[in-house]
């Protein structure tokens, strides 16, 4: 591959990310909006301590919710900060690395993206995989889950 359709290819998984990210927040934000009904439901028609406990559930959901939604709007500044048009020479953030294994795109912790056909995993640096290969050239080698992952090609 060369490294005009890498780039290409690094925007496309970019994309996926960006697209990821926003589908969880949109989640996020209509279960928000559900705790929120069910707590005005919870008030118009309770009393006592089952009121009580369901107030305080909501409330429990609500927070859970609310810290899901600061860590993807975190994730989503830190997908922003990434050059795709920079080729890296090293495993880091905005890297399109092939190893013996995967195709991993170094941005977010996305998962699994299909694109033209092809399988690619969308990582984070700080996942254990992104830290046993961080800053590792081609031919170099980097251990996970009792598997060795020799690094072919990094764009």
């Amino acid at each position: 591959m060369n490294q005009q359709k890498a780039t290409l290819l690094k925007q496309k998984l970019h994309q996926a990310c960006e697209d990821s990210l926003e589908k969880r927040l949109r989640d996020i934000k209509t279960a928000l909006k559900e705790a929120q009904d069910a707590a005005n439901q919870e008030t118009k028609s309770s009393a006592g301590d089952k009121h009580e406990t369901g107030r305080a559930m909501m409330q429990l959901e609500t927070e859970k919710l609310s810290r899901q939604m600061h860590e993807v709007l975190n994730e989503q500044q830190s997908l922003q900060m990434i050059r795709t048009d920079q080729p890296k020479q090293s495993v880091d953030r905005g890297a399109l690395v092939v190893t013996n294994h995967l195709k991993l795109y170094i941005a977010i912790s996305a998962g699994r993206l299909l694109l033209e056909g092809e399988e690619y995993f969308a990582i984070s640096i700080d996942t254990p995989l992104g830290l046993a290969l961080k800053g590792k050239k081609a031919g170099e080698t980097g251990g996970f889950q009792n598997k060795t992952h020799e690094i072919l090609q990094i764009f």
